[in-house]
């Protein structure tokens, strides 16, 4: 217990530490981007007690500047990564585990799918709880962020033009409604990334608790699918408030369709002569087309719920998980 609470002390420091840094300019912000990695890294290698205590030093150490902040990391970071780091550490004897499980030394480890099931679920916990702390805004949460928006816009040179015809509300009205999307899916980014650095840090060290789950052979519950088809339709047939809240549950419910159809890739890419060329590359076209591309594969991850393409091209034991 002694070693839990110095090594979460230290990470939870090390965490709030890097939220700070956020504030401090291009380098800060980007070392704010893994302010979750010493949270995880802490729970992977030395357990839930640690993960636990990591978030509440860093909850505490960010209470400095207000609760407010102590807040926002609680919420944010503290115990989203606590939640993981539990569910990612539960095993059970493999004695039924389906040929697709994680199954290590007779033991089968939680999918790694209905980890990012959990973090999705988190994100829209986190978009509800937005919502309900700007209901008494006029306009509610876009209200409240489109005056924002069109002062920062108003500030920009490049928007003389735009300032002069009138369409800068117009466009930051536009953006609102985007805002709590593109903030749920850059947190969902975030989160993955930052989980996933640190189960390699931990299996470099030597320290891991679980095993590195096949990231290629990922799975999702097939009612995530499901999910996902009616807050599309929800974000294209309902007026006001409830289309917007629909779009924005159907873009943070696409994550896990992303990383499915990346993982599809993956493993269409490994049949290639030469892999390392051809995801080189796929990812080069994500960066300088990032919304398209990223669209078709969060599509070619959906269809990848009934085609089973890496059965056919990778043969990597990609069937169903059991729920």
């Amino acid at each position: 217990m002694m070693r839990s609470l110095i090594v979460g002390s230290l990470a939870g420091g090390a965490s709030a530490v890097l939220v700070l840094t956020a504030a401090s300019g291009p380098l800060g912000i980007m070392l704010g981007y893994l302010a979750p990695l010493p949270l995880f890294l802490a729970g992977l290698t030395h357990g839930l007690p640690a993960a636990v205590i990591a978030g509440g030093v860093g909850t505490l150490i960010s209470g400095l500047n207000g609760l407010l902040s102590g807040g926002i990391f609680l919420v944010t970071f503290a115990a989203p990564a606590a939640l993981v780091v539990r569910q990612a550490l539960l095993a059970r004897p493999a004695t039924e585990a389906s040929a697709d499980a994680e199954v290590h030394d007779g033991l089968e480890w939680y999918p790694a799918g209905h980890l990012v099931v959990w973090l999705v679920g988190w994100a829209l916990g986190l978009f509800a709880l937005a919502l309900l702390l700007t209901a008494d805004r006029e306009g509610g949460m876009t209200g409240m962020l489109q005056p924002l928006l069109e002062h920062f816009l108003a500030a920009m040179p490049q928007n003389e033009a735009a300032r002069q015809g009138g369409d800068v509300a117009a466009m930051a009205k536009s953006l609102a409604t985007l805002m709590p999307a593109v903030f749920g899916f850059s947190w969902l980014v975030m989160m993955t990334i930052n989980g996933t650095l640190a189960q390699g840090l931990a299996r470099m060290l030597k320290q891991t608790r679980r095993p590195t789950p096949r990231y290629r052979a990922l799975v999702l519950p097939r009612p995530l699918a499901f999910a996902l088809a009616a807050a599309i339709v929800a974000g294209f047939v309902l007026p006001g408030d409830a289309g917007f809240i629909g779009a924005t549950a159907a873009a943070i419910l696409a994550f896990p369709y992303f990383l499915q159809g990346l993982a599809v890739v993956h493993g269409m890419a490994a049949k290639a002569a030469v892999p390392g060329l051809v995801l080189a590359a796929f990812y080069a076209a994500l960066v300088v087309a990032g919304a398209l591309v990223g669209v078709l594969v969060v599509i070619l991850g959906f269809i990848e719920e009934w085609a089973g393409f890496r059965r056919r091209f990778a043969g990597a034991g990609a069937s169903r998980e059991n729920d």
